[in-house]
């Protein structure tokens, strides 16, 4: 269900009973606070409205605290235990169509024994994935299983994105080998930006991750623990490519730096060589052109090839002694 399909700012509800079907929840279920009468629900809000933000606010049902982090207007990545249930804020890739992957999305959640509530400004494809899963089939013994579930989906939606950065670091140190830099510093640039904004994004979910597996709720199952576990670890090995992809073009860069210099040094060394040489020819010529009485050889055919052979011997007696100095070979 899309943002265009919300009620008023109840994008989805879903409830599940002993039964096999899950029932579709809307506003005349909750009106009156928390649903009842179910074995699970999931409730999945749009922030940007109005409704939605007094409902978590003044029928929820949550601490205070919690229900301020939900509607905070700007969250980082955590986990807050409370008596009954636990607040989770992550943040997943932003897929949506003419967005940027790096402007990374967050879903605020609360889960507690019967009942998970998330909250998002903008659409996550994670989010849709699960929702899809249970009108599907998929039915979660709680909602433990269904925050797990929902983690494990939001972190595999990251590796398309870490994927492409890798590819097109690979393509970018191949240009830089092969001497093709001319495109390359832009993208290094590109690339190490979109890498720095995804690491901080994602390095404190696996700091959230771990302090929730670390000290769970007594409902949480063993299976979950490990799904959580597991998605951390999947986190950690993004954090480390993001490390290396940084580092690659850092070294990259460098190399090209290096080049660069090197050929501007050797261009440089061209230009002095050269005017070494053409400073005596300058001092020669400059002596023969003063407009004064004496000059010898003005009125002589011969004598301009005179000075030009004259000028080619100091030339290749420049050259000589250059080469015996080993200023270039």
């Amino acid at each position: 269900m899309d943002a265009s399909d919300s009620e008023d700012g109840l994008i989805a509800g879903i409830g599940l009973t002993d039964g096999p079907a899950p029932k579709e929840l809307g506003w005349g279920d909750i009106t009156a606070g928390r649903p009842e009468g179910l074995r699970l629900c999931w409730l999945h809000l749009d922030l940007k409205e109005e409704r939605a933000r007094s409902w978590i606010k003044e029928l929820a049902g949550l601490p205070e605290i919690a229900a301020a982090a939900l509607v905070a207007e700007e969250t980082r990545p955590r986990v807050q235990r409370f008596d009954h249930g636990v607040l989770i804020v992550l943040r997943g890739v932003n897929l949506n169509p003419g967005s940027s992957p790096e402007d990374m999305v967050s879903l605020r959640i609360w889960v507690e024994r019967g009942l998970m509530i998330t909250v998002r400004l903008r659409r996550l494809m994670a989010v849709q994935d699960t929702l899809a899963a249970i009108r599907e089939g998929f039915v979660p013994e709680d909602t433990d299983e269904l925050l797990a579930v929902l983690a494990e989906r939001l972190f595999r939606r990251m590796e398309p994105v870490i994927d492409d950065l890798e590819e097109r670091i690979d393509l970018v140190d191949e240009e830089q080998t092969s001497g093709s830099i001319n495109q390359s510093p832009g993208e290094l640039q590109t690339l190490r930006l979109r890498t720095i904004i995804l690491r901080r994004y994602i390095l404190p979910q696996r700091d959230a991750l771990r302090h929730l597996t670390a000290d769970p709720p007594a409902w949480f199952a063993r299976k979950t623990l490990s799904s959580l576990n597991e998605a951390a670890d999947r986190v950690i090995r993004y954090v480390e490519s993001l490390d290396e992809i940084r580092e690659r073009a850092m070294v990259i860069q460098d190399t090209i730096q290096n080049r660069n210099s090197e050929e501007l040094n050797r261009r440089l060394y061209i230009l002095s060589v050269i005017s070494a040489i053409c400073l005596p020819l300058g001092l020669l010529t400059g002596l023969l052109g003063i407009n004064v009485a004496g000059m010898p050889g003005a009125e002589t055919t011969w004598a301009f090839w005179a000075v030009t052979l004259i000028m080619i011997l100091i030339v290749g007696l420049e050259v000589w002694a250059l080469k015996s100095l080993k200023w270039f070979k």
